[in-house]
């Protein structure tokens, strides 16, 4: 695979290079921008609002005459920022927060602080990912780069009517750019400057006939790494080393290849039918284990607890502290390397059928296929010490159907019906070994049991929304969507027993939990739900726009497949509750200053019912799901920007967001060594009279700054002839919020700013550029999880005081170190595009 991959930039150079097709687009293309430029009297890269066409609603309309709160970055901003992923928007979204996750599946991803927590294979994602009209619920998709966009829009609350499933917390639609008009190719290379890391893109774009279009597009990128690995094994003494620890031999993380594939071809058979074909393929190899991303970011006793502690290895620096996996521990599984790794492969296919059968009568077919796998190994240690080394395999599989009848009648009534179906097929194993400090070699190492589960998952809903114009300013909506959709446990395999002759082996017979007859659990759960929608919208003149909207979303509950370490012998497998959610939200548009400025705000409040949250047992080393009774979320957004006539190529802009987001009611999990004292004092057990849970109702959901806002500008002017120069500066502020799965007292992320800028140099006509790219130049890495690390802390809910110091004395209870998952620092890239 890797030698496929080393050559695809010299496939893409030579592909896009051809001195004939340069030469004959170059002339179309130079016309173009010309005409363009001349029409318009300024660069098409300061684009407004008013001039943005987005399918919020599936239907094609302006940003501004959208009833949706919406963040919308088309191809000119994505292009400006160096967006390459969802976690590259979430500074340019007031309230996102994005993060990658140091557990082996996904990530994270939460907006006005609704999420669905990290690493957790089977369940739904809150804030749903939606790429060419295809749902993406996994957070899987977090780890692909997305490349050669048109246009991402960020809806926020709930959506139940148009992205195909229910959507409790917002969407992220991603659109993929089309074939064009006229042969077009690109090329761009770039070097990211901390990472290391070289990239290449290229697309070619064109028709085939006057009836067919094609696009490809093509990205390969080989970094370095942008977290620096330190493997001091000199403070090991000999004397106590059972395992021979090896230096970890990488200088940084992740080390990481990443391929990225996408053909388009459109067909106009005639003039009432197009349809679309889109394939994506994406690889990523990475050297280095997924809990690589994380560290450990709190030690209550100033150093880390652990068999060879490391002093600086305590703080959020961008640096960890690893070593090799022993070579006693790779010998017990194939899967497991040195250093770790991650092997993903992506593939989303998307296929739109759009059929006119007159002017106000139209049919939507768009047919969906997606498959994930990935591989992964780690040392989940946080230190030199072997202490937690796992080996996670996932795959998941979906089909997905839409049909959409929409009318476009002059009259004042139209509509839109439609139905979706999804079938998801979905597989996960989880081995673990933990090396023992008491051992001196690894036939005595602890293996926890091997478990593997089979999930399948089924969809049914249809939907409808009536739309009337009540007069020639007003207009009310209604709709709906009703859901049913069944999960089901297909297998639970686990292998218990462990032998040691010659070697330590998982040779206990695998067994079906499920099969057992004394099986304490659920095996299939099946949901249903209607969401109701209705919205009024009051139109005063074209350049003002009020509306008004009672929603209601959810997400079905289910089968989270968390890994047990066992226990789901006596508790069955994982599930939880289905999340539901009601509210109002009220806002305006306005174009004001003969379109000069744009300012919009929005009003939302709404009220969420077993909100799904995250959990992390630290004795099976895994993440859960659980439910939270009721919360609430109510909020403030405004947004406006400014584009002077008296200032051809300037555009300022700015946003806020004030959120309120909070428990009502939840009764959570306690963090390790919480004393009755410090509040885990519910639930107690019968026998031992400690506490099990702790009451959060009136906190902040986890993620969910009070105070998010930013402000930027872009100018551009010509600096000789047929020679243009850019620059961009942009500003975002965080206020704190805690984002600990227990609400542990030290993962409180305090508030951030985050800086950003770009300088540009291009022709006139965009045939080409060179660019300077600068992200987070404060270098925040703002923490996006924290958990209580294995093996520290001891119990909860006890009257037994925290220890001050070590070693424990006078029955005290040590704290719990924390784990912690931060964002990315600072990157500084340079990239050169040529355009043909």
């Amino acid at each position: 695979m890797k030698t496929s991959i080393k050559l695809l930039p010299w496939v893409i150079s030579a592909l896009i290079g051809s001195p004939a097709l340069a030469q004959q687009t170059e002339t179309q293309d130079s016309e173009a921008q010309n005409s363009a430029l001349q029409n318009t009297g300024k660069s098409s890269r300061v684009t407004s609002l008013e001039e943005i066409i987005v399918t919020a609603r599936r239907r094609k309309e302006t940003a501004q005459e959208s009833p949706v709160p919406l963040t919308v970055l088309n191809e000119a901003l994505l292009d400006r920022y160096g967006v390459t992923g969802i976690d590259s928007i979430a500074s340019l979204t007031p309230g996102l927060v994005t993060g990658e996750s140091g557990g082996a599946v996904g990530g994270s991803i939460s907006l006005r602080g609704v999420g669905s927590g990290e690493s957790q294979a089977f369940i739904d994602q809150a804030v749903s990912i939606n790429i060419d009209g295809i749902p993406i619920s996994t957070a899987q998709i977090l780890r692909v780069a997305q490349m050669d966009l048109q246009q991402i829009e960020v809806l926020r609350g709930p959506q139940a009517l148009f992205f195909g499933k229910n959507s409790p917390g917002g969407i992220i639609s991603l659109t993929s750019a089309g074939p064009t008009e006229e042969f077009e190719s690109m090329i761009r290379t770039g070097y990211e400057f901390d990472s290391e890391e070289w990239s290449i893109d290229g697309s070619i774009s064109g028709p085939i006939s006057d009836k067919a279009g094609f696009r490809l597009a093509a990205h390969y990128a080989d970094m370095d790494g942008y977290i620096d690995v330190d493997s001091p094994i000199n403070l090991i003494p000999a004397s106590n080393d059972p395992y021979s620890i090896q230096a970890s031999g990488l200088d940084a993380f992740p080390q990481k290849e990443e391929t990225f594939l996408r053909g388009t071809f459109d067909f106009d058979p005639i003039d009432q039918l197009s349809m679309s074909l889109k394939g994506t393929y994406a690889d990523t190899e990475v050297t280095g284990g997924t809990s690589y991303f994380s560290d450990i970011t709190h030690c209550p006793y100033s150093n880390p607890q652990e068999l060879y502690p490391v002093a600086d290895n305590c703080k959020n620096d961008g640096k960890i502290v690893a070593a090799q996996i022993p070579e006693e521990v790779l010998a017990l599984n194939s899967q497991l390397q040195p250093n770790g790794h991650r092997d993903s492969e992506q593939i989303l296919i998307s296929g739109t059928i759009e059929y006119d059968f007159s002017d106000e009568l139209s049919l939507t077919s768009v047919t969906g296929y997606y498959k994930a796998e990935e591989e992964i190994s780690s040392n989940g240690g946080y230190g030199l010490a072997p202490s937690n080394i796992y080996a996670v395999n996932y795959e998941n599989e979906q089909v997905t159907q839409e049909l959409r009848l929409a009318s476009n009648f002059t009259g004042p009534f139209n509509f839109m019906v439609g139905g979706f179906y999804e079938n998801r097929e979905l597989f996960t194993d989880t081995y673990i070994v933990i090396p023992t400090v008491a051992a001196p070699t690894c036939p005595t190492c602890y293996e926890l049991p091997y478990e593997a589960t089979n999930q399948e998952q089924e969809s049914y809903s249809v939907f409808a929304q009536f739309l009337y114009d009540i007069t020639d300013e007003v207009q009310i909506s209604l709709g709906g969507r009703y859901t049913r959709e069944t999960k089901e446990v297909t297998d639970y395999t686990i292998i218990t027993e462990t032998t040691f002759d010659p070697a330590p082996v998982l040779s206990g017979t695998p067994v079906d939990v499920l099969a057992m007859p004394s099986y304490p659990g659920d095996t299939e759960l099946e949901f249903t739900n209607f969401s109701p929608e209705v919205t009024l919208t009051y139109k005063p003149h074209e350049d003002m726009m009020y509306f008004a909207s009672y929603k209601e979303g959810y997400k079905s509950g289910g089968f989270d497949g968390s890994y047990t370490a066992g226990a789901v012998l006596t508790n069955g497998v994982n599930s939880f509750d289905p999340e539901e959610v009601s509210g109002f939200e009220a806002g305006f548009k306005s174009s004001l200053m003969d379109k000069q400025v744009i300012f919009n705000m929005t009003a939302y409040w709404y009220e969420y019912e077993d909100l799904q949250v995250a959990t992390y047992d630290t004795a099976a080393r895994s993440f859960g799901t659980g439910n939270a009774a009721k919360s609430r979320v109510r909020g403030l957004e405004l947004e406006t920007k400014y584009y002077p006539q008296a200032v051809p190529g300037l555009e300022l802009h700015a946003s806020a967001n004030w959120n309120d987001a909070s428990f009502e009611e939840f009764f959570a999990q306690c963090y390790k060594s919480q004393s009755k004292a410090d509040g885990c004092n519910f639930d107690n057990d019968p026998v031992t009279g400690n506490g099990n849970t702790q009451d959060l109702s009136g906190e902040q959901l986890r993620k969910a700054p009070k105070f998010t806002a930013t402000v930027g500008g872009y100018y551009e002017t010509p600096i000789a002839s047929g020679l243009m120069m850019s620059f961009s500066s942009d500003l975002f502020y965080s206020g704190s919020y805690n984002y600990g799965t227990d609400y542990q007292p030290y993962t409180e992320q305090d508030s951030f700013i985050k800086a950003d800028a770009s300088i540009r140099l291009f022709a006139e006509d965009s045939h080409w550029e060179l660019a300077l790219i600068a992200r987070n130049l404060t270098d925040r890495r703002n923490l996006v999880n924290g958990i209580d690390r294995t093996g520290t802390g001891g119990d909860y809910g006890t009257d037994a005081p925290v220890c001050s110091s070590l070693p424990a004395t006078g029955g005290c209870i040590p704290a719990a170190d924390v784990i912690g998952t931060p964002t990315r620092g600072r990157t500084v890239s340079l990239q050169a595009t040529m355009r043909f």
